[in-house]
C-alpha cells in the first residue's frame, strides 16, 4: 500500500522507494493482497482444489508470478475462495476488510449515524462509504481531490462530497453537519486528519487506519494530531486486529463472511481504477505504485502479473 511504499513499515521502512526498474527487486516484499488460481494443493489441505479462484493477503504475496499460501495460519485473513479471479476481488482481503472492520469491529457503527470518510475515493475509502450508507443507513460525507472522484462518490451514494482542492473542507462540512460526526473513518492524517478531529461530535469516535499524507522518510514533518476532547474516542485499526478492538475471532470471521457476501451480491461495489487495466506484467507494478503515490486513482489500483491473463481462470 501507499504507506509501505513511502517507507512507513515493512521492507521499505525508512527508505525512499525506486520508481522504475533499476536492478533491485524492491517490489518482491510489497503487495499485500491479490487474487489468483490454485495450481497445487498440499497433502494435508482440505477445502481447496486445483483450479479454485482464491483471494489472499499478507506481506509480499502479490507482486510475483506464484506464491505459497498457508491455510492454517496467517497474519490477517486466511485465503478464501471467490467466484472468479477477477480484479475486484483483489480489494477484499485488505481494502474492503479494513473498511468494514474499521467501521464495525473498531468503530462500532450504528444505524443512522453521521459518518465522515477521508480519502473517500481510494481503495478502502469508497468501500467504507458504501458500507456506512447502504448497510447501516448512515448519512455519509467524503473528501476527495478531484471532480471525477466526487462524481464517482456521489454515484456510490455518498450524501455530501467535498473536494479539498477547491473547497474549504471544515466550512462545508460544518454547514452540512452542524452537530459534527458520530464516526470518522480517517486515512489521511496531517492537516486533513486534524480537520476530521475537529469535526467530531461531542461523543464522536475516530477510527484511524493510516496516514497517507505522512513522509515516512523523515525528509519533512507534517502536522501532529490534535488531542481529542473529553467524551470523544479514537483507535488505530489494522486489518484483522480484532483483539485491540476488544472483539472476538468469531466477530471477525462473521464480518469477513458478511463482507464477501455483500460484494458477491453487489450490495457493495468495488470500483477498480480504470487506467489500471494498462498495468500488465511484473514490471508494470512500478507504474501502478507511481500512480498510487500521486493520488491519481479513482478506486482500487491493480496490476495484472500474468501477461497471458485473458481467460476466467488465470493468475493475476
Amino acid at each position: 500500500d501507499v504507506v509501505q511504499m513511502r517507507g512507513g513499515y515493512g521492507a521499505l521502512a525508512g527508505k525512499e522507494p525506486v520508481t522504475s526498474w533499476d536492478g533491485t527487486v524492491q517490489v518482491r516484499d510489497l503487495g499485500c493482497e491479490g487474487v489468483g488460481v490454485v495450481t497445487a494443493v498440499g497433502p494435508d489441505v482440505s477445502g481447496f482444489s486445483i483450479g479454485d479462484a482464491v483471494a489472499f493477503t499478507g506481506f509480499g504475496v502479490s507482486f510475483r508470478e506464484s506464491v505459497i499460501l498457508s491455510v492454517k495460519s496467517s497474519r490477517g485473513t486466511l485465503p478464501f475462495k471467490v467466484p472468479a479471479p477477477t480484479p475486484e476481488w483483489t480489494a477484499v482481503p485488505v481494502s474492503a476488510l479494513t473498511a468494514t472492520g474499521g467501521l464495525v469491529i473498531a468503530g462500532n457503527i450504528r444505524r443512522g449515524q453521521s459518518v465522515l470518510v477521508t480519502g473517500a475515493a481510494g481503495g478502502t475509502g469508497h468501500i467504507a462509504v458504501q458500507w456506512a450508507k447502504h448497510m447501516y443507513g448512515c448519512r455519509v460525507a467524503g473528501t476527495c481531490r478531484s471532480e471525477d472522484k466526487a462524481t464517482m462518490l456521489k454515484a456510490l451514494g455518498c450524501d455530501v462530497v467535498v473536494n479539498y482542492k477547491t473547497q474549504n473542507v471544515e466550512a462545508e462540512l460544518r454547514k452540512e453537519f452542524p452537530n459534527g460526526f458520530d464516526l470518522v473513518y480517517e486515512a489521511v492524517g496531517g492537516k486533513m486528519g486534524n480537520v476530521a478531529r475537529q469535526l467530531l461530535s461531542r461523543n464522536g469516535f475516530l477510527v484511524q487506519i493510516g496516514y497517507v499524507s505522512t513522509d515516512y522518510t523523515g525528509a519533512s514533518h507534517g502536522e501532529e494530531p490534535i488531542k481529542l476532547q473529553h467524551g470523544q474516542g479514537e483507535i488505530f485499526f489494522f486489518c484483522g486486529d480484532w483483539k485491540s478492538a476488544g472483539k472476538t475471532k468469531n466477530d471477525w470471521d462473521r464480518l469477513v463472511a458478511d463482507t464477501i457476501a455483500a460484494v458477491a451480491a453487489g450490495k457493495v461495489r468495488i470500483v477498480m481504477d480504470a487506467k489500471s487495466k494498462g498495468f500488465v506484467g511484473l514490471e508494470s507494478v512500478y507504474s501502478a505504485q507511481a500512480r498510487m503515490r500521486k493520488g491519481e486513482n479513482a478506486g482500487k489500483i491493480f496490476a495484472t502479473i500474468d501477461k497471458n491473463y485473458n481467460m476466467p481462470h488465470a493468475r493475476l
